[in-house]
């Protein structure tokens, strides 16, 4: 037979007390969880990190979103029915909070900790829009009561939250870390420009150029270049020498010079000059002209336009006026008379007959023209001359 195994008493004794001690602590902590949730909160602590870097919200804002814009008092609301998780996300939509933490101590006063984002660029869209752009590729809203003071980038496409917005970004973000880390650079450069190209120029503080950075790459290598640039060049000839400081190309510095400004041509008054020049050349030629009298052949030739209509109007038939040729010596140019000034208006019937009568006693008198003094260069042949002559309306 198998000896009977015997228990001993002290072991049960012990296995008894640490249930009942477990039992014991469990519904003492039950017990005070109870009481502690029954509890109200005390005080609200509001707490913002970098709050002197900038002021986008302030914790009168962060109480208007947890309590106010609730209708909710959370001081009256046990600390058991609060969701502080919840209380969280509502606190992060704000598009000024990066992120926010909240809890209750033990002495039930409610604890809110968060942090601001951090504009590093103010962006300016191709619409118009504007707003900050972030250290996350975040998109951040202007605000009505602060202004962020930023590097400046201009002419940016407008893009959505998705890939290609998110790489165009990341490029604008690339080029403006490089500037802000960067003392002289920070302080050199006003304003970036986003070409339709996707590269970048850059509005110096210090001069008038355009300076043409490219897209993101050798970012280092280009502004060490630019910064040799104007310690060896820009101090020794001027700021405003050139125009357009290109970086593009790989270990140089392409300069162009800015070239004299001219004002705008009027082609329609340059026209407008020329020809009064040549209506006021050939005016003093024909002034200039010396009669001679020298009878010459008579030639027939049509009356004036001014005679043959004061004829017809009186209805009377008169003989026609012998025409008047003008002799030109050979080898000399002439140049044409000045148009007849506009006849008066014809007199009665019987006075036109009288001063037909007279002209027709009268010689014909001819006139030389004075030659040209300005001749055309590189010409070849000469010119025919053109004929003066005068009208007989002296008397109509």
């Amino acid at each position: 037979m198998t000896p009977k195994r015997k228990i001993s008493v002290r072991k049960v004794l012990q296995f008894l007390v640490t249930i009942i001690v477990t039992a014991g602590c469990i519904v003492a902590i039950s017990s005070a969880s109870k009481l502690e949730d029954g509890k109200f909160i005390n005080n609200i602590d509001i707490q913002i990190r970098n709050e002197r870097k900038c002021r986008f919200i302030d914790k009168g804002e962060v109480l208007d979103i947890l309590v106010n814009s609730r209708h909710a008092d959370i001081k009256h609301i046990p600390v058991s029915k609060l969701d502080l998780h919840s209380m969280e996300q509502i606190v992060s939509t704000n598009p000024w909070v990066a992120n926010a933490e909240i809890y209750v101590d033990n002495v039930h006063d409610l604890h809110v900790n968060l942090t601001q984002r951090v504009p590093v660029a103010r962006v300016f869209e191709e619409d118009g829009n504007s707003y900050y752009l972030d250290t996350a590729l975040k998109a951040m809203p202007l605000s009505d009561r602060y202004i962020y003071y930023t590097t400046v980038v201009t002419n940016v496409p407008v893009v959505k939250d998705d890939s290609a917005g998110i790489a165009l970004r990341a490029q604008v973000l690339e080029v403006v870390r490089f500037v802000e880390n960067s003392n002289f650079w920070k302080a050199q450069v006003s304003q970036i420009i986003m070409l339709p190209d996707s590269t970048f120029e850059l509005v110096p503080v210090l001069g008038h150029q355009r300076i043409l950075l490219g897209d993101t790459s050798m970012l280092e290598e280009k502004f060490r270049n630019l910064y040799a640039f104007y310690k060896k060049v820009s101090n020794r000839i001027g700021w405003d020498k050139y125009d357009v400081i290109d970086l593009r190309y790989k270990g140089q510095v392409v300069a162009s010079p800015a070239l004299p400004w001219k004002a705008p041509v009027d082609k329609a008054m340059s026209s407008m000059n020329w020809v009064k020049n040549i209506v006021g050349k050939d005016i003093n030629t024909t002034e200039a002209a010396v009669p001679v009298s020298v009878p010459a052949a008579p030639k027939p030739q049509p009356a004036s336009p001014e005679h043959a209509m004061a004829t017809s109007a009186m209805g009377a038939v008169t003989e026609r006026s012998k025409p008047v040729k003008t002799e030109v010596r050979a080898g000399v140019k002439a140049q044409a008379h000045a148009p007849p000034a506009k006849a008066p208006p014809p007199p009665a019937a019987k006075k036109m007959v009288q001063a037909e009568k007279k002209e027709l006693k009268k010689d014909p008198v001819t006139k030389k023209a004075a030659p040209n003094e300005k001749k055309e260069e590189g010409a070849t042949k000469e010119q025919t001359p053109k004929y003066l002559y005068k009208a007989n309306n002296d008397n109509h």
